[in-house]
């Protein structure tokens, strides 16, 4: 448990390191973040990849974050390992990262090209006699049931989980919203904005595993 929590901690401070780059565009509506020309970037890095089997027996989990940089040309110029967890878990990302041989859309501030670097997060689960937590769905339930401090908390659960996704950050804004708390909304409300700025993606690889 603390090695989950420190790992987390870790690739955490790594991202508020890039978000104090000079970078920095007064809102996301100024920015257009970099794209993949050959399609969705998230199917493309995970359509390959599994659970490695020596990992997932040995319960090695946690994030794989890489720091790439994508020039105004268009060009993935430099992808430099952040935080690998285990050696097993890098270089399978990395290998995925290695076959993005197409051009990029480049990233554009106020509707010029510029170089921008990016996060891109790899994260390895690993579920004990359960499958992956649909979260959105469980704070529906709360919803429906006019309990949205509950939401509160399942989306607490799902940011604790995967810190690097911005829609979890938005879906809390607007339950933190319905129970009175609007500078917590508010404070999740500009995390979601950065990270969608920050973070290129998130390719989520699971295991479900039977414990007796």
């Amino acid at each position: 448990m603390h090695r989950s929590l420190l790992l987390s901690c870790f690739v955490f401070i790594s991202f508020i390191s890039l978000a104090q780059t000079s970078f920095n565009p007064e809102t996301e509506s100024d920015f257009v973040k970099a794209a993949y020309m050959k399609g969705n970037l998230i199917n493309i890095l995970g359509q390959d990849l599994i659970y490695p089997k020596d990992a997932a027996m040995n319960g090695t989990q946690g994030d794989v974050t890489f720091l790439l940089k994508i020039d105004k040309e268009g060009k993935l110029v430099s992808s430099v390992p952040k935080e690998r967890v285990s050696d097993e878990l890098a270089n399978q990302a990395e290998e995925a990262i290695g076959k993005l041989t197409a051009d990029w859309k480049p990233s554009k501030v106020h509707g010029e090209a510029v170089d921008r670097e990016y996060l891109l997060v790899f994260s390895y689960k690993i579920f004990y006699n359960s499958l992956p937590v649909d979260y959105h769905a469980m704070a529906k339930k709360f919803e429906d049931k006019e309990k949205p401090e509950k939401a509160v908390r399942t989306y607490d659960d799902a940011i604790k989980n995967y810190p690097f996704e911005p829609v979890y950050y938005s879906m809390r804004a607007k339950y933190k919203n319905e129970v009175g708390d609007s500078e917590g909304a508010e404070a999740d409300r500009l995390m979601a904005e950065k990270l969608n700025m920050e973070v290129l993606a998130v390719v989520k690889i699971a295991q479900s595993q039977s414990v007796r």
